[in-house]
């Protein structure tokens, strides 16, 4: 019989603290390294988080919800443009501390919403910003790579506050970022492992990076804290059954489940047979877990198939392997396959589910209004699984 393993760090009792999305743990860093290759665009970490005492439970499939600091020096740079003391005691959702801790650990200073923007120019009074507001699409090419430093280095949009409650007044709260967890708990009990791509761009002369993914990748070593929560995802499960196969979907940081399902399988000896479908630009710098994949695949425990999409003249993605490999797909979906997503949402996704689509159109003989019922029913079985964003 195969088991599934829920690690439980400490059975929580009724005097201990209860960790949420309202109230996460500090959880301690274990280690932070580089999964892909100096160089990468897509530059890819792998983080351990120690989950501690704190009676956190999870299961193969779940996330890890990370609520991030913002980059220090952002921060600075702000309160210099607006003239503000940094030192100066502000009410942050109901606790006192120092406007430029305020700002590194409560407010979102790097979106820019529609309501952000209309209190911040209630007290800026622009023109400018006014007729941006109430146009969509000026709004929509405003805000992107755009963040309040933007607004507040520009002499028409500064509001000019004179104490930093009423900047505080208009921001938003820091929201936190959920990862899918790339580790089973029964690999390291206690530890949490997540795959993250870190965010770093230009846009208007200035070099952006994404708030969590270089909190993580940059800021933070062995022994410091951040703060966490467990995320269950009840619609991204391994099937009950170690004999199912199992088809799996992941290119760029969308193998982190991938990641955490293979370690379970392998754990509860799962008899099933599992293909993996990963893709990234180049073969060179962009490999993600080769030291894990490379003996899993050499045994014949996982099948794997890589789209190394820049590495030829023309792009090749893991939807286009899916398709070369179609027949095969098709018998293994007969025999009770169950197939997994993970990654981008706007396109990948789309074009995967295309793909099934046309695979089981095509070699299920099927017209294209059956396909759809066919991956209906998949989806009903729990046999087509997403984790999308």
């Amino acid at each position: 019989m195969v088991y599934r393993v829920e690690w439980r760090a400490d059975k929580p009792n009724a005097t201990m603290e209860v960790y949420s999305i309202k109230n996460p743990y500090p959880a301690e860093i274990v280690d932070v390294r580089h999964i892909t290759k100096p160089g990468s665009a897509k530059e890819t970490i792998n983080v351990d988080i120690s989950l501690g005492n704190s009676g956190l439970t999870y299961v193969t499939g779940d996330a890890l919800g990370v609520l991030p600091n913002n980059d220090p020096a952002l921060v600075d740079s702000l309160i210099v443009a607006l003239g503000l003391d940094a030192s100066e005691v502000v009410d942050a959702a109901g606790e006192q501390m120092t406007l430029r801790e305020a700002l590194i650990t409560t407010y979102d200073i790097t979106g820019l919403k529609k309501s952000t923007l209309a209190k911040w120019n209630a007290s800026a009074g622009s023109a400018k910003l006014e007729a941006i507001l109430v146009d969509k699409e000026q709004l929509k090419d405003f805000v992107w790579g755009r963040d309040l430093l933007d607004l507040a280095q520009d002499e028409e949009l500064n509001p000019h506050f004179t104490i930093g409650e009423e900047l505080v007044a208009v921001l938003p709260k820091l929201t936190a970022r959920l990862y899918s967890i790339a580790s089973s708990p029964a690999q390291v009990p206690g530890q949490v492992s997540l795959c993250v791509g870190a965010v770093r761009y230009k846009s208007h002369d200035r070099a952006r990076n994404g708030v969590c993914s270089t909190f993580l990748a940059d800021r933070l070593k062995p022994g410091d804290k951040v703060r966490v929560f467990v995320h269950s995802n009840k619609n991204f499960r391994l099937p009950e059954d170690g004999a199912t196969p199992i088809i799996m979907v992941g290119p760029g940081t969308g193998i982190a489940p991938f990641r955490a399902f293979w370690q379970q399988r392998i754990i509860d000896r799962a008899t099933g047979p599992m293909w993996l479908f990963f893709g990234n630009p180049y073969k060179a710098t962009d490999g993600c877990y080769e030291d894990e994949l490379a003996p899993l695949v050499e045994s014949g425990a996982l099948r794997m198939s890589v789209a190394w999409s820049r590495d030829q003249d023309h792009k090749i993605y893991v939807q286009h392997l899916m398709d070369a490999a179609g027949a095969e797909i098709w018998q293994w979906l007969e025999k009770g396959a169950a197939v997994y997503m993970c990654g981008d949402a706007n396109r990948m996704a789309k074009d995967v589910e295309q793909t099934l689509l046309a695979i089981i159109a095509r070699e299920g003989k099927r017209s294209p209004e059956d396909a759809v019922s066919y991956l209906a029913d998949l989806k009903a079985q729990k046999r087509y699984q997403k984790d999308v964003y």
